[in-house]
């Protein structure tokens, strides 16, 4: 198979047939850089931020790729079979790898390879020792990343031996933290600040809602989180063009409620699931994520002045398995006027057989 696509014109020829012309395209671009990984990161940037990827189902190319610097426009084959072209014009260690995403379902080409199975083109690039998986397919996408429909078991190098490599979920770790400081202002009143830092697809999430609804409407659902007895003020939003990096994101709140007797307080505001996504008693069909997850909320928070903490939730650790695999920690404890509240989940798998399903261990 990839001997065939190597030969193809539809295919391989366009990565191996003259391309001086892209000479006159990849000289601006590459102006000043000189390590092959700036290179890499510069010709990945422009072929991203200048074309539009027409149809994400596809594994050749229609057109040439002459058409496609001219137009703008192609597949995600052609998008990134232009991408792995102007890599190796540019001395990189470059193949292109076909794959089939994950509505496509799987393709089991491990076993036995059938080109029809495929319907998707990303490219890998080799650079100083390390294997990196491009797609410049998606507008705001950092390198190194692939959209999560890509992550679907195995795939194909398109080189001369067509090597297989496996794309799988688990490989992706989801990382987020998050920390909030509530205080009492010097007139007593309780105020506070979050700064959180997403992982990598929910930045790339927020980008996305950014620009298609603005900054406005982002402040808007936080503050709908949130509830009426709290405000939002000076959101800000760092690392939001650099897409290569997860974003920073601050904002200070104030509590509108009036003095009452007793207040509860939920710890985790507007970060907690409120309620379980598995709703079925029993599973016949296995969980599948899109990635593992690690998140972590930390609440450090001066009791209210004329308070005193009357009850704590209980601190409780939850463990998925004997394997580890994933775990469920609720700590909280008071010191002087001052508690301290701690909340971590982490799930080192993706997949779960439906047996699995019910399998937990309480540990106090």
């Amino acid at each position: 198979m990839a001997s065939d696509l190597l030969n193809a014109d539809y295919f391989g020829q366009q990565l191996t047939k003259d391309n001086g012309w892209l000479k006159d395209i990849i000289k601006p671009v590459l102006n000043g850089v000189d390590t092959k990984m700036e290179k890499a990161r510069k010709i990945f940037e422009y072929v991203r931020d200048n074309f539009t990827c027409t149809n994400y189902n596809r594994r050749t190319m229609d057109q040439t790729l002459r058409n496609i610097v001219k137009t703008r426009n192609g597949s995600v084959a052609e998008i990134n079979l232009l991408l792995t072209a102007m890599l190796k014009f540019a001395d990189i260690d470059a193949d292109p790898v076909m794959l089939s995403t994950r509505s496509n379902g799987y393709t089991f080409s491990t076993i036995y390879t059938i080109t029809s199975k495929f319907n998707y083109v990303i490219s890998k690039a080799d650079i100083d020792g390390k294997t990196y998986y491009l797609d410049a397919s998606e507008p705001r996408m950092g390198f190194g990343f692939l959209p999560l429909r890509c992550y679907n078991g195995a795939a194909r190098i398109i080189n001369k031996t067509g090597d297989p490599v496996e794309l799988n979920s688990e490989s992706v770790t989801e990382r987020k933290i998050t920390s909030v400081f509530i205080i009492n202002d010097e007139k007593g009143k309780l105020v506070g600040s979050l700064q959180q830092m997403p992982g990598n697809y929910e930045s790339y999430d927020i980008r996305n809602r950014i620009k298609e609804k603005g900054k406005e409407e982002l402040q808007k659902g936080i503050q709908k989180g949130f509830g009426a007895e709290i405000t939002i003020t000076a959101l800000t939003i760092d690392s939001l063009d650099q897409y290569d990096h997860e974003l920073n994101i601050k904002y200070d709140f104030d509590f509108n409620n009036e003095k009452e007797d007793i207040i509860y307080l939920n710890p985790m505001f507007s970060e907690g699931q409120k309620e379980n996504l598995f709703k079925s008693a029993e599973r016949v069909y296995p969980v599948e994520m899109p990635f593992a997850i690690d998140e972590t909320y930390n609440l450090q928070m001066e009791v209210p002045v004329g308070y005193e903490v009357d009850e704590l939730p209980q601190s409780l650790i939850v463990k998925m398995n004997e394997q580890n695999d994933g775990m469920f920690e609720y700590r909280i404890s008071k010191s002087g006027d001052n508690i301290s509240f701690r909340s971590h989940i982490w799930i080192r798998r993706t997949y779960f057989l439906p047996d699995e399903y019910d399998a937990a261990e309480f540990l106090t």
